[in-house]
């Protein structure tokens, strides 16, 4: 009679887990961390006034990356984000672009916008934000990496990460130190494969 067992499914090792981890960390780390080292500012759209459906359109949800320049090197054409003047009636940021430049101050339009916005931009600051580069629809994913409790899991995720790192190095340190790893356990037999093997000798 013939005998099959089922094949045997290894452990996942620690070195297994760290770079499953590591696999949904690295992407979400070099999201938030990347703009900050190349000195870049990082801005939600949440409306959708620059989106025009047209190339150079802003969509909702994209992320614009943004790097702050001096007044006078802006040009007609740059999208730049701004807090509009007070009485404007908008609270927040606005990323619109440039209609005109002239000496009663800056002129901006949404892209998806029939007309230009009511207010006229007298920078204080020396330099403004103008946008870069963007990514469509990841800005819905910033908004839940920076929510408090995705904060709570990354946190959490960092120390997982340190902890399978430093259990590994001392289970390897450990190895080197005997000379071999730890036995293996034997498996457990397969009740009445030893009575099925002996009755088939027996034949």
């Amino acid at each position: 009679m013939e005998i099959t067992t089922s094949p045997h499914r290894p452990a996942s090792t620690p070195w297994g887990r760290l770079l499953a981890l590591v696999v949904i960390v690295a992407p979400v780390s070099i999201l938030v961390l990347l703009p900050i080292g190349l000195g870049l500012e990082r801005y939600v759209m949440s409306g959708d006034s620059m989106d025009s459906g047209a190339a150079g359109g802003i969509s909702q949800g994209s992320v614009v990356f943004e790097r702050a320049v001096p007044v006078g090197d802006l040009r007609v054409g740059d999208v730049i984000t701004f807090r509009p003047p007070a009485g404007a009636g908008v609270d927040g940021l606005v990323t619109h672009r440039i209609v005109s430049i002239g000496t009663d101050g800056i002129r901006t339009r949404g892209d998806a916008e029939a007309v230009r916005d009511p207010w006229v931009l007298h920078p204080k600051e020396p330099t403004l934000p103008r946008v870069v580069y963007t990514l469509p629809w990841v800005g819905y994913g910033y908004l839940v990496i920076f929510h408090p409790i995705s904060r709570l899991l990354m946190a959490g995720s960092a120390v997982l990460l340190v902890l399978l790192i430093t259990s590994e190095i001392r289970r390897r340190r450990g190895v080197a130190a005997t000379g071999h790893d730890a036995p293996d356990q034997p498996e457990a037999p397969v009740p009445g494969a030893a009575t099925r093997a002996t009755e088939g000798s027996e034949r």
